[in-house]
């Protein structure tokens, strides 16, 4: 899997290699689901949501190194967060997931791979921005939101990024960055991500 994205362009560095090397897959999937686990396609974990594809899960690890402190907004069961942790081993993330049995499932796998001391995965609505008392300089939001959320972006640091699929069906995933209070964003790709969910999200819950 890793070799075809490699040759495919969706890994760049060494860092992204290693780390996809080193995150087995199929511990963050369905059970159901691990005989396709390194099979480059987004699949279920529980309550609708999903592990995205390895090649949208290198894509966003490559756009988001370096970075000092993480927060992702929809935790999963942790695969980017892991990718992302073993990339930059001297940034800490903070995860934020709905749903508490994702969320235990996603510190398990964290105590798996020793990146439990880095990885923080808290159980509240990521979509209303992190509980933090430092602003991170990094914002992955895993789910489709239906425009930049502008709630998280006030809420990122001074030239910070945020990596965000935005639209409703069929998304544009944006590397968005904070250049003196302003907004410029990119698009890296299109994509099909689940729809974001809580307080600010396209599925409130």
């Amino acid at each position: 899997m890793v070799d075809m994205l490699i040759e495919q362009g969706y890994i760049r560095s060494k860092a992204v290699e290693e780390a996809m090397r080193a995150v087995p897959r199929h511990e963050f999937v369905a059970k159901a689901y691990e005989t396709m686990a390194y099979e480059d396609t987004p699949l279920p974990t529980e309550n609708g949501q999903t592990t995205s594809a390895p090649s949208i899960v290198a894509m966003m690890c490559e756009a988001a190194i370096p970075f000092s402190l993480m927060f992702e907004v929809g935790c999963g069961y942790g695969y980017l967060a892991s990718v992302c942790a073993l990339a930059e081993p001297r940034g800490k993330v903070v995860t934020a997931e709905l749903y508490p049995s994702i969320a235990a499932r996603a510190a398990k796998n964290f105590r798996q791979l020793s990146i439990d001391d880095r990885v923080d995965v808290i159980v509240c609505d990521g979509s209303m921005g992190p509980p933090l008392s430092v602003a991170p300089d990094t914002i992955m939001v895993s789910a489709a939101a239906p425009e930049v959320p502008h709630f998280l972006f006030e809420r990122l640091a001074e030239e910070g990024k945020m990596i965000v699929p935005v639209g409703i069906d069929i998304q544009e995933l944006l590397l968005v960055r904070k250049r003196k209070g302003t907004l410029t964003a990119r698009s890296l790709t299109s994509c099909i991500f689940v729809p974001l969910q809580g307080t600010y999200g396209i599925n409130p819950r």
